[in-house]
């Protein structure tokens, strides 16, 4: 397996609301028709969501924590790295995993940021529909500019805010990935301490389980990227 291929599946698995290369919604392409952001028959609308989600956790700017990753692939070369480093967090969403040892086929894939769970960009970057299901807030995003995502769905707790499901489907015929989280209470805030991730793009076929501990809170952590000042390229990491 080339290393370019790794580079799609680590970051699905690693990332958590998704993120780089194998989340992207991508700056090439045309844009893609779809109709306004809408609200439901039960009046929930895709911008009340998504300030429910900004508002979780108030006081809580930035977080460490120590990340264990199992990720295994489950077809051929059946890979199985496990990966242990740190997690950054800092409000609104952008995240960061530092893995100082790796495998050697996971050369050069020490680190990695996503900012897939950063909702503010939310509206700028899709086209949203949102509905209400057994306490939970479901929203259908259609990314503005053509990538590799065709769409990206989202489960949120309709009291918490907190985002529970995630999937991704490709344009790429049977491409998926599907993102489970699970959430704890430390020090007063609700914080993801379970992931378990499916993946299947292109031949490849993977299951990832997360789980993250030893939080330090309101702590400095690495400044993110800078997001691309081109409003084409704006929703691309």
């Amino acid at each position: 397996m080339t290393n370019s291929k790794l580079k799609s599946i680590l970051p699905a698995l690693i990332a958590g609301l998704v993120l780089t290369t194998a989340m992207a919604v991508g700056a090439a392409g045309q844009t893609t028709p779809a109709p306004p952001a809408s609200a439901s028959s039960s009046g929930v609308t895709p911008q009340s969501v998504i300030d429910l989600i900004l508002r979780d956790n108030p006081g809580l700017d930035s977080y460490k924590a120590h990340a264990h990753l199992d990720i295994r692939q489950v077809n051929f070369p059946w890979l199985h790295p496990i990966l242990d480093g740190s997690q950054f967090f800092s409000r609104p969403g952008f995240t960061t995993y530092d893995f100082p040892h790796t495998p050697a086929y996971l050369k050069g894939i020490t680190k990695v940021e996503g900012a897939v769970g950063l909702a503010s960009r939310w509206m700028r970057c899709y086209n949203i529909t949102a509905g209400a299901n057994n306490g939970a807030y479901n929203l259908t995003m259609h990314p503005k500019i053509r990538g590799e995502v065709r769409e990206m769905d989202v489960v949120v707790d309709s009291h918490e805010g907190t985002i529970h499901h995630i999937d991704w489907y490709y344009w790429n015929a049977g491409d998926h990935v599907s993102l489970d989280q699970y959430y704890g209470l430390v020090n007063g805030y609700r914080v993801v301490t379970i992931q378990k991730s499916t993946i299947q793009l292109h031949h490849i076929r993977a299951e990832g389980n997360g789980s993250f501990d030893g939080f330090q809170f309101n702590v400095p952590v690495p400044t993110p990227t800078p997001t691309p000042t081109d409003p084409l390229h704006a929703c691309d990491n």
